[in-house]
């Protein structure tokens, strides 16, 4: 009995291994051996003679036919249970398969899923770790796609995926994996890298490959895409390391022009991290009062008196301290912070200068910046509006500066609210003028009081005929569109010398003197008048600012 169940032990799990077709098959063979057994040895032959002589009415011929019939019935049973449970593995197997596809590949493309990916990616990096050699990590996001998927509908921008898909497939060795991970983004896995510099080969044939355009159903479409890579082991050991370092790799890709490729370093990590840690703080920046104001002054070039201040944001984090305007307004932006702190600019300005003229000085103008996420703001008018009631502020007193990058991302829009803007008797400023690519047609249309010279042209008036060439240009411009000019960045005397040459309005900058606070700024509402007396002085205190 103990070699029997020794026996059945160690054959169960061979036993288990087998698929049902065999198992079902091996259960006929031993049913058939054990019958033949039984019948042999009780002689189920003679058993049968014996029980058609005892019972003379069952004829022999009858017997057999009997049993010939139960037994074709019974193997016809079995040839169909088998047959229905072919069917029901094969349909069960369909079904799995199904399942799977759905689970680790995409839908639309074929391509493998984030799941998918991640799985190959360990699996790719435990074999580099095993070799001793490179794996590498290419992070895609498409550039403006939305605006595909906007201008002709999301069926086209699906089949353009497709194709994209299919176009940079081709490219790829065969022991590269492109994937999908969400709408827009894609992954492609590299293994056995004997070279580093063939991933930024590899980059720049994938960019060539979409400079051809993507034909959508008679519509051609130029797409490019953004790449960050990240290498293994020197940029991480992990798979979520390496998609996450490259991904910063790719954001950093986009903030530089789009359509390019860059390699992940810890100085990105460093930039992702710090941007990170200002997105965190810039969300209770106002409500903690972190936020100010300073002042510049704007002096009318001929009489050398104050007509003006632009007024400029500054924030101090107790964990950061000073962050300056250029790296967290774009952040501001980004997060959609960027309405509500405007509007804090805008009424704390207002106020301001209220207050200033209740305090008996001569009225001036504030200016205040103002940027295309506000200008397309629905309620920004409203808002507009609410700071000059609330201030009580005369509309004529108050500049709103914008650039030609943010009139050009919608003009039509721009035009409207600019428009809108001028009849409450507001000023429009363009600011930075020459460093865009705005339309001389559609700067005829803006509803504009002023330009203001950009700063990049007035500090290279000692060295550069060009930047002369363009100043004169720009002030011929305005002139003869009857627009008031400022020159902005004034530094030293030949820069003023040039200027007052010139039919320039009025001029702000370092010369004068910085941005200050509203307690540091009376001192010029005091005193609005700088005389020619007062230039050595100037100097003197446009030398220790730059200090």
């Amino acid at each position: 009995m103990r070699k029997v169940v020794l026996f059945f032990t160690q054959n169960l799990s061979l036993w288990n291994r087998q698929s049902p077709t065999t198992k079902e098959r091996l259960y006929v063979i031993l049913t058939s051996s054990c019958l033949f057994y039984v019948f042999q040895k009780y002689d189920a032959f003679e058993a049968l003679i014996d029980f058609s002589r005892q019972y003379e009415k069952f004829e022999l011929d009858e017997i057999f036919l009997i049993l010939m019939s139960t037994s074709l019935v019974l193997i016809f049973i079995n040839f169909r249970k088998n047959a229905y449970l072919q069917s029901e593995i094969s349909r069960r197997i369909t079904v799995e398969n199904e399942i799977k596809k759905l689970a680790f590949y995409d839908g639309l493309t074929g391509l493998a899923n984030r799941e998918l990916c991640d799985e190959r990616l360990k699996q790719r990096l435990g074999l580099a770790e095993r070799s001793n050699t490179k794996a590498a990590v290419l992070f895609i996001d498409l550039d403006n796609f939305k605006e595909v998927n906007d201008s002709y509908g999301h069926a086209y921008g699906d089949e353009l995926l497709v194709q994209f898909s299919k176009r940079v497939n081709s490219e790829l060795r065969e022991d590269s994996c492109l994937s999908r991970i969400s709408g827009d983004e894609f992954i492609i896995l590299l293994g056995a890298i004997d070279n580093p510099a063939s991933i930024g080969t590899l980059a720049e044939r994938l960019l060539s490959v979409l400079n051809l355009p993507f034909s959508l159903h008679g519509h051609d479409a130029y797409i490019g895409m953004s790449m960050g890579i990240a290498v293994y082991p020197e940029d991480g050991t992990s798979a979520n390391e390496l998609v996450k370092q490259a991904d910063i790799a790719m954001y950093h890709a986009k903030a530089e022009g789009k359509n390019t490729y860059r390699f992940f370093s810890a100085e990105l990590d460093q930039q992702a991290k710090d941007k990170f840690s200002i997105r965190t703080h810039l969300k209770t920046a106002l409500d903690n009062n972190e936020f100010s104001l300073v002042y510049q002054p704007v002096i009318n070039t001929a009489s050398q008196k104050l007509i003006g201040a632009e007024a400029l944001l500054r924030w101090n984090n107790p964990e950061l301290g000073q962050i300056p305007p250029d790296i967290f307004i774009p952040i501001a932006e980004e997060n959609g912070l960027i309405s509500r702190i405007g509007d804090w600019v805008l009424l704390q300005a207002c106020q301001q200068n209220k207050q200033w003229q209740q305090q008996g000085f001569d009225p001036i103008v504030i200016s205040v910046n103002m940027s295309a996420r506000q200008l397309g703001y629905d309620k920004y008018i409203s808002s507009v509006i609410d700071s000059l009631q609330r201030s009580q502020l005369e509309a004529k007193y108050l500049e709103l500066e914008l650039t030609e990058t943010t009139i050009m991302k919608d003009v039509h829009m721009a035009i409207r609210r600019l428009d809108a803007l001028h009849k409450l008797g507001i000023k429009i400023a363009l600011d930075d003028f020459g460093t865009g690519y705005s339309s001389m047609s559609y700067i005829t249309q803006l509803k504009l009081n002023r330009l203001k010279i950009d700063r990049s042209f007035i500090h290279k008036i000692s060295e550069s005929p060009e930047s002369r060439i363009t100043i004169n240009a720009i002030i011929s411009l305005a002139s003869n569109l009857q627009l008031e000019i400022t020159a902005e960045g004034v530094e030293t005397a030949e820069q003023l010398d040039f200027i007052a040459k010139t039919c320039c309005d009025n001029v702000q900058g370092y010369f004068y003197s910085k941005a200050v606070p509203a307690s540091e700024f009376k001192v010029f509402l005091e005193s609005p008048q700088f005389t020619n007396s007062k230039l050595p002085i100037l100097l003197a205190l446009s030398a220790s600012n730059n200090a």
